[in-house]
């Protein structure tokens, strides 16, 4: 579960309910991965976040835009995931979204790609290099069938070399 500045706090109590009503189920298959800790990092801080806990407690309650719920799920996540908790975030948060998924073979390359390339209206500084290379491998992806598991290793490729260094 990741903040984007387009989606109100009420579009994210949802997900963050049925992320703690699935939290301590034994078939949810755990990966052990460096994104996966990050990512549980995240929800073990707005577990304790009383405002998003009393939130998320009652199923008739939606975080208002004033709501400090709100404000937990909008600051938390990309303090803990990118190291900042402004608006220029959102875009690094959906590459480690993207990455760490990818890694952990939750999605495909391609679907990684789309991922990416979808939310580079934020127009990215310090992740250019990677939208620009992520668009052209979608590109190639889409038009060359033929290619596409030479592609899909490239989109991986690249994907782990971001990772290894993002901050996390």
């Amino acid at each position: 579960m990741l903040s984007y500045g387009d989606v109100s706090g009420s579009g994210l109590i949802e997900p963050y309910r049925k992320i703690i009503a699935l939290w301590d189920e034994p078939t949810q298959h755990r990966t052990g991965s460096r994104f996966e800790r990050v990512s549980f990092e995240c929800i073990e801080q707005l577990r304790v976040c009383e405002p998003l806990s009393e939130a998320a407690a009652d199923p008739q309650r939606h975080a208002a835009r004033d709501d400090a719920a709100e404000s937990a799920l909008a600051q938390i996540p990309p303090r803990i995931l990118v190291g900042r908790d402004t608006r220029d975030a959102h875009f690094p948060m959906s590459c480690l979204n993207a990455a760490g998924s990818l890694l952990d073979d939750v999605i495909t390359p391609y679907r990684a790609s789309l991922l990416i390339t979808s939310v580079g209206y934020f127009d990215p500084v310090e992740e250019r290099d990677l939208l620009a290379a992520m668009r052209t491998l979608r590109i190639h992806y889409e038009d060359r069938p033929q290619d596409r598991s030479a592609l899909s290793d490239d989109i991986t490729r690249e994907l782990r070399a971001w990772f290894d260094t993002a901050t996390l």
